[in-house]
């Protein structure tokens, strides 16, 4: 827990509709607050950003998370989960981005492979040069590269190209819906497609019935 013990971290698993076993986990601040109770993230996150204290609480997620990974494996006797962290604009404009990253890896004894980066398109197009710089430093390190709630904002296909992606997370809503509207099912099938016929692999958010397991699995 961060300052009072109100703000924690949860690791959401992710599960691989191929095997059927945990491949990895999302790291997720959340925030119970004592007499409120809890508050959404799209509240507090814009305040701690505000603040000016996005960098430090990203430092704690990123060491945090990262020795609970390790925590996992020796629960598990697994050493190929990965951690996925989320960062800001805010955090890749700190000079010393790159360096806190290998930091923590470092005193965790964390696999840079194990280490997934999501990011989101707001971020790339804010500061594209910047943005790639970085995360070409972290992709040959051997760090993953997510893009976060895809199709939701500006969806430019150049940036996948531009930037050193390697994983495409389509957004809850689209998930949510494609059950029920053809139209979702259709964008859905072809952000899949799009991700498999340029390489990338591709996690689906907001999976919460069998029924939508399967039809995700159906189309690969």
């Amino acid at each position: 827990a961060m300052n009072n013990g109100d703000i924690s971290l949860h690791y959401q698993p992710m599960i691989s509709l191929e095997t059927g076993r945990t491949a990895g986990f999302e790291a997720l601040m959340r925030w119970n607050h004592p007499e409120i109770g809890p508050i959404s993230p799209a509240q507090f996150i814009p305040v701690i950003e505000d603040s000016g204290y996005i960098v430090e609480a990203s430092q704690w997620a990123l060491k945090t998370s990262l020795i609970a990974l390790k925590h996992i494996e020796a629960q598990t006797g697994h050493d190929d989960y990965f951690m996925s962290v989320n960062f800001s604009s805010h955090d890749f404009a700190s000079d010393d981005f790159v360096d806190s990253v290998y930091d923590a890896l470092s005193v965790t004894d964390v696999k840079p492979q194990n280490l997934h980066l999501e990011i989101t398109e707001r971020l790339l197009m804010g500061q594209p040069d910047q943005a790639k710089d970085t995360l070409e430093m972290c992709r040959k390190a051997g760090m993953g590269i997510s893009i976060d709630d895809f199709g939701t904002g500006y969806s430019s296909l150049s940036y996948l190209h531009y930037f050193p992606i390697d994983t495409l997370k389509i957004d809850q809503s689209f998930i949510r819906d494609m059950m029920s509207d053809d139209n979702v099912m259709a964008l859905v099938k072809s952000m899949l497609q799009l991700s498999q016929n340029i390489g990338m692999k591709t996690i689906a958010e907001g999976v919460e019935t069998l029924e939508d397991a399967r039809q995700l699995k159906a189309m690969n």
